[in-house]
């Protein structure tokens, strides 16, 4: 038996779903995160390297919960994301600034 996390990022939300290779989908789960908006510019929008992370760890906390085993038991994460946001990066690939959708 394997348990590994997909994950997802979309515009909106992140959605983490539990698998076990034998038994299926045992627990998912998602959290929000905003979308920062220019009023006077209506093509311009951007996101929170934070925010995403902070979503990330509330929604793996989430369907861990919901799929009743540890995070211990994950052996691999899949991650996926619909979009593809611009990300200034750092050494180390710290973000330097938030990402431009």
């Amino acid at each position: 038996m394997s348990i590994v996390a997909g994950v997802d990022f979309g515009t909106q939300s992140v959605r983490v779903s539990i698998f076990d290779s034998q038994r299926g989908r045992l627990g998912s789960a998602s959290a929000d995160y905003p979308v920062f908006r220019t009023p006077d510019d209506p093509d311009h929008a951007t996101q929170r390297h934070a925010d995403h992370m902070s979503a990330l760890a509330e929604a793996c906390r989430a369907a861990l919960q919901a799929a009743g085993v540890p995070g211990s038991a994950v052996e691999a994460m899949a991650p996926d994301t619909t979009g593809s946001p611009v990300v200034p990066l750092a050494t180390g690939l710290a973000p330097l600034d938030d990402y431009y959708l």
